[in-house]
């Protein structure tokens, strides 16, 4: 046994060109299999995990697929928006927990920018119930400042302190839109990694995004405001900082129930209600939903792996086939000296899982 080792040793040192080009070919094959499958579980777990601990997410009635696109993954915009009070009896429905609304519209050099409450910071998880943290300063407080996703001040070298513009609609360099530069905005804060669409977003106040677009704040031109505050009074979270809340138009609202099983009942209450034209879906549901669209692209990812394992496996039979026909002086020279079959099928068998191990 140690002289065939020996033997398959030396052999391959002798044919050390070859053989390094037959290492690094099985190399560059497991790397790319093993590559291709991490980019496919990867993006699957950072598709799943981009929201979380949210039980319904609730907009106009649309469809489920564009209400989360545009509401997680900031992808396209609501059809329309829906009035604030809607948001307000959605709230004092018994089993609910806390809301917090959002609003689409604005950017900051091509990445989105999210009007919320700072309770969105407390609220939204991604991963597997993970929160947001804080890299370096905290959440706005003000009207004119504003928290940047980490991407956003990594890209654009941003901190604490710096003023920013946004502007209305999406643009890698902010031109051709209209540029709010008289209201500018001050950084208070930047998010920590957290390989959600999180990081690709600027959060602003509320009522900061309504005064760069001068709409009147409900709970200040609103005669119904005060209504809807002393209505709701009873909330035991205390929801101070939304009858400031701006627009009295928003995108949409996240929403947490206060038991989970409840969820599905305040889903179907909220999408048969006649008086607001609401809906509300699981993000995890039409999470799954979507995932199962895009499964050409998983299957794609998935021939893909093979088709290089396949490869490489066809390389090393090409490279030990043609070495075996360069070789035969040895192997009669090797039964000359008594060398069995046995023993030259296990010299060429361990040569090639030698190679393989090395790869």
């Amino acid at each position: 046994m140690v002289d065939i080792i020996y033997l398959a040793l030396r052999s391959l040192w002798h044919r050390r060109v070859p053989t390094l080009l037959t290492v690094a070919a099985i190399a560059i094959s497991v790397a790319l299999f093993a590559g291709v499958n991490k980019t496919r579980t990867a993006t699957k777990d950072a598709f799943s995990g981009a929201i979380s601990k949210v039980d319904l997410i609730v907009g106009p009635r649309s469809g489920n697929v564009s209400l989360l696109l545009y509401s997680v993954f900031h992808v396209g915009s609501p059809s329309h928006l829906i009035p604030i009070s809607a948001m307000n009896r959605v709230r004092a429905m018994d089993g609910v927990d806390w809301v917090v609304p959002f609003n689409l519209g604005d950017g900051f050099r091509g990445y989105s920018v999210v009007g919320t409450t700072p309770e969105f910071f407390g609220r939204y998880k991604y991963g597997f119930g993970e929160s947001i943290r804080f890299h370096s300063g905290q959440s706005f407080a003000a009207n004119a400042e504003v928290v940047l996703g980490f991407e956003v001040a990594n890209k654009f070298d941003l901190k604490v302190g710096d003023k920013v513009v946004l502007s209305h609609g999406h643009t890698e360099d902010g031109d051709g839109f209209q540029k709010h530069d008289d209201h500018p905005f001050q950084v208070t804060g930047v998010l920590a990694v957290t390989g959600s669409p999180v990081d690709k977003s600027v959060f602003v106040d509320m009522r900061g995004l309504a005064a760069i677009h001068e709409v009147p704040v409900s709970g200040h031109d609103d005669a119904h405001a005060d209504d809807d505050h002393h209505e709701h009074a009873h909330d035991e979270h205390g929801h101070e900082h939304d009858e400031d809340v701006a627009s009295t138009m928003i995108s949409g609202f996240f929403l947490g129930a206060k038991d989970r099983s409840r969820s599905l009942s305040l889903q179907r209450e909220i999408n048969t209600s006649t008086q607001d034209a609401l809906l509300a879906i699981m993000p995890g549901l039409t999470m799954a939903e979507l995932w199962k669209s895009l499964s050409m692209f998983e299957t794609s990812l998935s021939v893909i792996s093979l088709s290089v394992v396949v490869s490489g496996l066809l390389g090393l039979f090409v490279s030990l086939y043609i070495l075996s026909g360069q070789r035969r002086r040895e192997m009669t020279v090797l039964r000359a000296v008594g060398a069995g079959p046995a023993t030259i099928l296990g010299l060429l068998a361990g040569e090639a899982v030698f190679l393989v191990l090395l790869g």
